[in-house]
């Protein structure tokens, strides 16, 4: 991650019961998201685990044009169909431009996710609803 991106966004991203939790917090930009992704990415391999659950709030977000360029990213990252992702977006001002990110994406068919506005719902609908997951 250079040094831009590690001043104004920081990523944690670590294993739970069957999922990865990422945190995202600082000053969203095409670069800031392409370094998160590709993070998760890597933690989803070494981990071997593929559903994630993200917590953000970004003081500001990807442009409308960055935004179309997801799928995109998302390819570059390694972000594919084998991720599931259940999102909270803790910003009122961003949350509109989260909501058309994965509306893009899920127009392009890139990865499987869905938004919500706790964790715990979430949680239940990223657990509830995979395939891999023995309960």
């Amino acid at each position: 991650m250079n040094t831009l991106v590690e001043k104004h966004v920081t990523i944690t991203p670590h294993l739970q019961e069957n999922y990865l939790h990422v945190d995202v917090r600082g000053v969203g930009s095409y670069d800031s998201a392409l370094a998160l992704w590709s993070k998760v990415a890597q933690a989803c391999e070494q981990y071997q685990c593929f559903n994630i659950l993200g917590e953000q709030y970004l003081i500001e977000t990807v442009s409308t044009t960055e935004a179309f360029d997801h799928p995109a990213l998302f390819k570059k990252a390694g972000i594919n169909f084998k991720h599931r992702i259940a999102w909270i977006d803790k910003n009122p001002r961003t949350r509109e431009t989260t909501a058309f990110i994965r509306d893009v994406l899920t127009n392009r068919s890139i990865g499987y996710g869905k938004l919500f506005n706790d964790v715990e719902t979430a949680k239940q609908w990223l657990l509830e609803n995979n395939p891999q997951d023995p309960r």
